[in-house]
């Protein structure tokens, strides 16, 4: 059986990364996919990603996205908390929910 390179991310330690927050919130579609981009740049998992809407950009907000890896299918729930804003740009971490 192949490994299943979702549950390697759950392994691994919370991520860091950034990206414009619009106003006082990060909209659900820039969210999704700025999750998206990371998980296949960092992992090289090619995974559709699902929020349930914006997030809002302070700090210690949080919000719980779904993965999907889309050649196996396979789900993890993702944890999405701001860790800081500043100069219009909101950094957050990601970690996998167990």
């Amino acid at each position: 059986m192949p490994p299943r390179r979702l549950r390697v991310l759950a392994a691994v330690p919370v991520l860091a990364i950034g990206l414009t927050a619009c106003s006082s919130s990060i909209g659900q579609d820039e969210l999704e996919t700025q999750v998206a981009g990371t998980l296949e740049s960092r992992f090289g998992v090619a995974a559709g990603v699902s929020c349930p809407g914006d997030l809002d950009a302070e700090v210690d907000a949080t919000t719980e996205c779904t993965a999907t890896e889309i050649d196996t299918g396979e789900e993890v729930v993702l944890r999405i908390t701001v860790t800081s804003v500043e100069d219009g740009a909101a950094e957050f971490d990601i970690a996998p929910v167990d």
